[in-house]
């Protein structure tokens, strides 16, 4: 998503877009404008007013030349550096990044000032507060087809989804988490700190998000990735709100981790802001949130962010509006007589229609099912949710099927199958197309086919060196195959393997060496054990005869190969006996199949 982007500076706090039960609540849609890099005039704003404000700090990023170590102890040193200049109570901090150049915190007017004059500080703003953005919809993106058809659920594959937390008890979702950890400050349980290792949900919303994605079907309908593990991340408080420090905080613990997590995707069904276009440089923000996503993004994972429910045609949230975030907004997955949101008013909706809460931009990359989702609920059963919150975990559980159909695919594949995959959507609002994704063609493409092995060994009457047989497999009859060209040739041992689709019908196999006799077998078995091919056929007719002996005779006592049956680089004795004892045999041989 790199397009060109408009600066916004942050001269309130602004708050995200929450649905909770199809009802979008706009905290603010006030603009963030661009502040000089050491500039923070809406900081400074908000300590006029109070003794300390929560900030996020964006350093100078490490040489990208530089391998991770040395990267890593580089933003190690600028954090340092940060920490000793601004000390505690003038910068308290709160969380100090492993992956990204930056830190947060709590400032006081003098511990600004005393940040605006140190070269490694970049851009300050205010933490900017974010919430959650909250099937039968499997239908719609055909993924009921995926997990029937090609036995394709998510198997291996971990996502892990930042937000209120899941509910660890619930029957749908217990089984599946694989890992859990909190930052949300003052929230975590069970002693209110600011960080630990429960990810227990007290809102819901990251709950319902959870069974989108892993939902084993026996309170609440089956999951788009039923099969997939859960790696759950509490970021926001039990009301639902919670800071872009604590998101970026856990984006960042996932790439630390993931050595041992092993997450395919990250889901962030939250945001924060209203910006046009790419924002990774429009305040401390974004450019940490950029950071922290590229971080995730080489480390493998595929981030998915929810583009926000401010009915806003040209605007997204942030992380939504990161160049290297794949944005995910909402669609109707049935035909209704209309829906009020409260900021808009769809009426006649169709199948694939947009929904106009939903915001978009130039950055939105995707669609998916986001209109009255049953998922899992919190403390047992399910409930229905609507809004770009339950759109993408669509997208991030689509993401699952497709790494356990071909586990090499990279983030930007994952993305890039997605978009090409999807049914083109057309948004009424700004005559945009977006792709509605389809799980059914995106897993069909990158599929990765089950394949079969066939082996043995064919050996060479009188050879210690039995390599150079050709092996050929056929998808027609012996009689019809030209055996022009062979799928193996043997190695010294006699030994051969080939590998194929197993939804290839092969008919047949021939193993042929010059001077030898070929052998074939009719529906051959993965298996061929061993077997001898019979010298003497030196004119290569199929039938050992007085032809061959005359042949060898005329050859005698030179190093013709054609006469040099037993390839020990002279045409004598050995190779008129081998010759003689197979006189009248014909071939192709057949190789019976291996008991």
């Amino acid at each position: 998503m790199n397009r060109p982007y408009i600066r916004y500076r942050i001269f309130h706090i602004l708050a995200v877009i929450m649905v909770t039960a199809g009802l979008a609540v706009s905290v603010s849609n006030s603009p963030a404008l661009a502040q000089s890099p050491r500039g923070a005039e809406d900081v400074r704003v908000a300590l006029a007013t109070t003794p300390s404000v929560r900030v996020i700090v964006a350093l100078r990023p490490p040489a990208q030349n530089a391998d991770v170590g040395v990267q890593t102890q580089e933003v190690k040193d600028r954090q340092a550096r940060i920490m000793e200049a601004v000390p505690d109570p003038e910068l308290k901090v709160l969380h100090r990044y492993q992956s990204v150049a930056g830190l947060s915190g709590e400032v006081t007017a003098a511990g600004l000032e005393a940040l605006a004059t140190q070269p490694d500080v970049m851009s300050v703003a205010l933490d900017l507060p974010v919430e959650a953005a909250l099937t039968p919809s499997a239908a719609l993106i055909h993924a009921d087809a995926v997990h029937q058809n090609l036995g394709i659920t998510g198997a291996g594959v971990n996502v892990a989804v930042l937000d209120t937390g899941v509910d660890v008890t619930h029957p749908d979702l217990a089984s599946k988490i694989v890992a859990q950890h909190c930052f949300n400050r003052g929230g975590c349980l069970p002693d209110a700190t600011d960080e630990g290792d429960i990810a227990q949900d007290e809102n819901g919303h990251g709950t319902h998000v959870s069974g989108v994605i892993v939902s084993q079907g026996s309170q609440s309908p089956r999951g788009i990735a039923p099969d997939a593990g859960l790696v759950a991340v509490r970021v926001l408080g039990s009301s639902g709100v919670g800071f872009s420090s604590d998101v970026i905080a856990g984006i960042d613990w996932v790439v630390a981790n993931q050595a041992s997590l092993n997450v395919a995707a990250i889901n962030l069904s939250l945001g924060g802001g209203a910006y046009e276009g790419a924002c990774d440089q429009a305040d401390a923000n974004t450019m940490l949130y950029a950071a922290a996503t590229t971080a995730a993004r080489d480390a493998g994972i595929a981030v998915f962010a929810a583009s926000g429910n401010g009915a806003e045609a040209n605007k997204m949230t942030t992380p939504a509006c990161v160049a290297n975030v794949i944005a995910v907004g909402n669609i109707y997955d049935t035909a209704s007589e209309g829906i009020n949101w409260g900021n808009c008013v769809d009426e006649l909706v169709t199948v694939d229609q947009v929904v106009c809460s939903g915001n978009s931009s130039s950055e939105l990359d995707l669609l998916a099912p986001g209109v009255l989702i049953t998922s899992t609920k919190l403390g047992g059963g399910q409930s229905t949710k609507s809004g770009t919150s339950t759109a993408t975990p669509h997208a991030a559980a689509v993401a699952a099927l497709l790494v356990q159909a071909n586990p090499s695919l990279t983030p930007a594949d994952i993305e890039t199958v997605l978009e090409n995959t999807g049914v083109p959507v057309t948004d009424s609002r700004s005559g945009r197309v977006v792709p509605r994704i389809d799980a059914l063609a995106a897993v069909s493409q990158v599929i990765t086919k089950q394949t079969v092995t066939f082996s043995g060994a064919i050996l060479l009457q009188g050879r210690t060196d039995h390599s150079g047989t050709a092996i050929f497999l056929t998808e027609t009859s012996c009689a019809e195959s030209s055996f022009t060209e062979s799928a193996a040739t043997t190695k010294v041992d006699g030994s051969f393997e080939i590998i194929a689709a197993d939804d290839q019908d092969f008919e047949c196999l021939r193993a042929s060496h010059p001077g030898y006799l070929s052998a074939q077998q009719s529906f051959p078995g993965q298996s061929l054990g061993s077997f001898t091919l019979p010298g003497g056929d030196a004119n290569g007719d199929q039938v050992v005869d007085i032809l061959d002996l005359a042949m060898i005779a005329t050859l005698y006592r030179t190093d013709d190969p054609i006469g040099d049956i037993n390839g020990d680089g002279l045409v004598n004795i050995f190779d008129l006996v081998i010759t003689a004892s197979n006189y009248q045999e014909r071939g192709p041989i057949i190789i019976s199949l291996e008991e």
